[in-house]
């Protein structure tokens, strides 16, 4: 059975997803109103990461990327993932309009005192540009507060996936 996952952080990135996932597959970008994109979730490393939050701005909407996943890749992204995200069902838009039932991953820790590491703005960035955002989100990502990871072979790791 087919499974549909919005990915709005560092999965967004094709080069980052199909190297954890190999046979997902890219459906298109997809926009979810009535959320915006926060890097607030705290991980086990010290730093933040991508979630969304529901939120009553007006115009307030989280660009992503649908992949079709069966149950097998669903299990090894659930893990990836980890307990610091709750799976969650939520409905989307594709940019074509039509609407598509989803699993997204959104945080159930939070700390607004974190910052992301700059390799994984990068991560999230580079997925939206892939995907074709506006470039007024793409750069909103690009501008957000972030540290050099301490870890240089983690970091060094993390870069690479981008390079050609």
């Amino acid at each position: 059975m087919a499974l549909y996952n919005f990915s709005f952080g560092s999965n967004m990135s094709s080069n980052r997803l199909l190297a954890r996932l190999p046979n997902a597959k890219r459906m298109g970008t997809a926009l979810l109103k009535g959320y915006k994109l926060t890097f607030n979730m705290a991980f086990a490393d010290g730093s933040g990461k991508c979630t969304i939050v529901p939120t009553n701005e007006p115009d307030a909407l989280v660009y992503g990327v649908v992949y079709q996943l069966n149950e097998a890749e669903k299990e090894i992204l659930d893990k990836i993932e980890g307990p610091n995200y709750d799976c969650v069902d939520l409905t989307v838009s594709l940019l074509d309009d039509d609407d598509i039932n989803v699993h997204c991953y959104i945080a159930n820790t939070h700390d607004d005192t974190l910052l992301p590491y700059d390799w994984y703005v990068q991560h999230v960035y580079r997925g939206a540009l892939e995907a074709g955002v506006p470039e007024h989100y793409s750069q909103r990502i690009l501008a957000y507060p972030s540290k050099q990871d301490t870890n240089k072979a983690r970091a060094e790791i993390e870069f690479a996936v981008h390079r050609d």
